[in-house]
């Protein structure tokens, strides 16, 4: 660029002009040029070629707030999103005004999984510019994912008011209805989105599952063929449509129907299993024990069959069967975060963290970790900044893999974490903090672990975990402070858990009762809790 027009208020090309009249303004209607020609080449999905003329518009005028976005539109475009944050915060800090930078950031930022901090940007972005739709939108889908659906669905109704072509949202604000507990006005939703989109074989299934969770199976099995039809490997319709059976008596059928299934593998037990699964998820609880009790009679013995049938006849035992959570959690791995994190709204990793730094006279980071249950490392990606080693333990091959993948810990052991505590008991006071992230829930007795986990800590470590409230299900909570849900998941009473630290040489720093997820649109309750070791 020339010289500062401060030390020399003449243009040096000899026009005799002010720099400000003539050079400096050309290299910026130069950079507009190029910006614009940046914004033709995105289109024609060629970010090398706008990120190339991007770079010479800035060289030009390096306080071209829009192209700065634009630059971070390009560097997403070519999964540099590192760069592409970082581009979006320099248009944002040129010109807090500009609402597209506000709304890319927040679609970069939720994309990563961070929603708390993408909430805001949209909502800068609609005061901004409310005629952003594609930000209210955005904004809605995330306060969804976030669990906050009444908000969502408020969102959701503007949006489809505001757009010619918010008949798409209908699926969307069905969902949300859904989980916000007006199954009434989601069933409404859900029959808009199937009229104005007939041949969307996803609007028809989620229909189907609105009305199979009414207990119109008919309309639901109706649905879920139509689906089918116009989608023939649709497993999910055709699970869908043999669950609605299965929920009239016609469970036999439905697995026949399954059996005819391609992409379905396993015995027909496993059929019986998959059936259980669905209609459990529709809380038909008497159909899917009349699939458990059949998958036993095909495949006796099988461990998640035997374990969901004794939640749904009322036993509790201490622990739960032999070789279940390995099975569960191994065949959930691939799909494990997105429905957890995106279906569930599961939210226990960051408040265990916040919850641990709250804690007056927490140790010093960096602290050495312990995760019990690591699973697919979702805590451990938020405490591995404060750790200096971080050592994972879970019982599911296929999680541990997904966790070392994330390579954050420095150590990762397969194996079920109370035989592992014993193992680290030789190494006593090895941890600053132990954290068990929704880990108890598949648990149940606890006596055991809460010693185990003293030993290993240090004098004044902390112990972070969470647990599902029996309080919240059970009005006169079960005499053991353990209780085997309908679900296959163990909730804890309070007085079970204090008991349990006071007689194993903890202090209760923080108890709170907080949600854990959704399920069955509605949220579970749960304690989130932090132990000083004493």
């Amino acid at each position: 660029m020339s010289e500062d027009p401060e030390r020399a208020p003449l243009c040096a090309c000899g026009s005799g002009h002010k720099y400000q009249q003539c050079c400096l303004g050309r290299e910026r209607e130069m950079a507009a040029r190029l910006h614009d020609r940046a914004l033709g080449d995105l289109a024609n999905g060629q970010p090398a070629a706008a990120l190339a003329a991007l770079r010479r518009a800035l060289l030009l005028d390096s306080r071209l707030a829009r192209a700065h976005d634009t630059l971070g539109v390009a560097l997403e475009n070519l999964g540099r999103l590192a760069e592409a944050e970082a581009a979006y915060r320099t248009a944002l800090q040129l010109d807090e005004t500009c609402a597209p930078a506000h709304r890319n950031l927040g679609e970069l930022l939720r994309k990563l999984g961070r929603l708390e901090d993408a909430r805001p940007c949209f909502e800068a972005a609609l005061r901004l510019d409310p005629a952003l739709n594609q930000s209210r939108v955005a904004l809605a889908k995330t306060l969804a994912e976030l669990g906050d659906s009444q908000a969502a669905v408020s969102c959701y109704r503007e949006a489809i008011a505001r757009s010619p072509d918010g008949h798409v949202l209908y699926v969307d604000l069905g969902a949300a209805l859904w989980k916000a507990g007006d199954s009434a006005a989601a069933l409404e939703a859900f029959e808009r989105a199937v009229g104005a989109s007939p041949a969307a074989a996803e609007a028809h299934y989620n229909l189907g599952s609105a009305q199979l969770d009414l207990g119109y199976f008919d309309a639901a099995m109706k649905s879920a063929r139509e689906a089918l039809r116009l989608r023939p490997a649709f497993s999910e319709a055709r699970i869908l449509c043999a669950a609605a059976l299965a929920a009239t008596g016609a469970i036999d059928t439905g697995v026949e129907l399954l059996d005819r299934a391609t992409g379905l593998e396993g015995a027909t037990g496993q059929r019986y299993l998959i059936l259980a699964a669905r209609l459990m998820n529709s809380r038909l609880f008497e159909p899917a024990r009349g699939c458990l009790e059949r998958a036993l009679q095909e495949q006796p013995g099988e461990p998640i069959a035997s374990h969901l049938l004794a939640a749904l006849t009322g036993e509790n035992p201490a622990h739960p069967i032999e070789g279940y959570v390995r099975q569960l959690f191994d065949a959930s791995a691939a799909t494990f975060d997105r429905e957890l994190v995106e279906k569930l709204g599961y939210r226990i990793p960051g408040e265990a963290i916040d919850a641990l730094q709250t804690v007056h006279g927490a140790p010093e980071v960096p602290w050495d970790v312990l995760d019990l249950g690591c699973g697919t490392g979702l805590l451990g990606k938020e405490i591995a900044s404060r750790s200096r080693r971080l050592v994972g333990v879970d019982i599911a091959p296929n999680m541990i893999q997904r966790c070392r993948d994330r390579r954050v810990y420095t150590d990762l052991h397969c194996a079920d974490f109370v035989v592992r505590l014993a193992r680290e008991e030789e190494l006593q006071a090895s941890y600053h903090v132990v954290t068990a992230a929704d880990v108890f829930i598949y648990v149940g007795k606890l006596d055991e672990v809460v010693p185990a986990v003293r030993r290993v800590l240090h004098q004044g470590g902390l112990f972070a975990f969470s647990a599902e409230a029996l309080e919240a299900v059970e009005e006169v909570g079960s005499p053991q402070g353990y209780r085997l849900g309908l679900m296959g998941r163990y909730a804890h009473s309070a007085a079970y858990l204090g008991g349990l630290a006071m007689r194993n040489g903890f202090q209760v720093e923080l108890l709170r009762n907080t949600r854990i997820r959704l399920e069955h649109r509605r949220p579970v309750q749960g304690w989130l809790t932090v132990w000083r070791a004493i």
